[in-house]
């Protein structure tokens, strides 16, 4: 628990600094899903899996915060989130300088925050041409490294709230938002094609049993809007590739996907593997 409270007390620090002036904080990766586990459960939601068979809830030592178009593509407001971050004690990561940023936390523990972009849409001509960093002009020392499959990052996204104590002490109260499962599942889809024969990314088990948890939460309402979403971007490429990783993936209890996701030692052994199949791929149907 020592490095979740670490995370969250980061993730309201820096809230705490960026929220006066109206910027949002999306998060995505493991301490999203997290905290919409966490969200549902207190809540009773009825999931399209019962909360019995869902693997523990877990997180690493990220923060991975979606900005708005609207906000990484202004100087102004990265200038904000440029100088929050210095004065929280965050240091650049020079292999990932100006968008990666590490803050040591305890004894020997630190957290390590990404800023990421979805899709910039009509903002895209704000922007320096960079196929892997949003970077506004003029620039201020600060990026969001692109996430070009996270389509709708910032629609509908479930709205999370915190209050707990600052590292100053001072209680803080926040709203954080998680990203729909849409964008979640295609994130963390791509995320297992990219790692799932990585040893030093533990062969991407951890994205696999994410994928699971992502559809297990579903309430049946938001199974609906993902498979209309689905649909609806039937024709765009992130969409494409996540039906093709599917069939490379997840087509039957004996494919990849499956293999790495049953190797995790969160996976619940009384989970109905066919049932999940289904409504994975029933989603990828649109």
């Amino acid at each position: 628990m020592e490095m979740l409270d670490a995370l969250k007390t980061s993730l309201l620090d820096l809230h705490h600094e960026v929220a006066p002036h109206s910027i949002r904080l999306i998060l995505g990766g493991g301490y999203g899903l997290y905290l919409k586990q966490q969200h549902v459960q207190s809540r009773h939601i009825q999931t399209m899996l019962d909360v019995e068979v869902w693997p523990e809830a877990r997180a690493t030592n990220d923060l991975d915060v979606f900005l708005s178009a609207d906000v990484v593509t202004d100087s102004t407001s990265m200038g904000i989130i440029r100088t929050a971050l210095e004065k929280l004690g965050y240091l650049e990561i020079e292999t990932a300088k100006y968008y990666q940023f590490v803050k040591p936390v305890g004894a020997s523990g630190h957290v390590k925050l990404d800023l990421l972009a979805g899709p910039l849409g009509d903002y895209e001509g704000r922007v320096k041409d960079d196929p892997r960093r949003v970077r506004p002009r003029p620039g201020v020392g600060l990026h969001a490294r692109r996430v070009d499959e996270a389509l709708a990052i910032e629609e509908s996204c479930t709205e999370i709230e915190l209050a707990e104590h600052l590292s100053s002490g001072e209680t803080h109260q926040a709203t954080v938002f998680v990203p729909q499962p849409f964008s979640y599942l295609l994130m963390k889809l791509f995320a297992f094609r990219d790692r799932k024969d990585d040893a030093d990314k533990d062969m991407g088990r951890h994205h696999a049993l994410d994928v699971l948890r992502i559809v297990a939460m579903m309430a049946r309402e938001e199974y609906n809007e993902t498979k209309s979403l689905i649909h609806d971007c039937a024709e765009q490429e992130p969409v494409k590739e996540a039906r093709r990783i599917i069939r490379a993936c997840f087509a039957d209890v004996d494919s990849i996907g499956m293999i790495r996701m049953r190797e995790h030692q969160l996976f619940r052994r009384e989970i109905d593997v066919p049932a999940f199949l289904d409504d994975l791929q029933s989603l990828l149907e649109g």
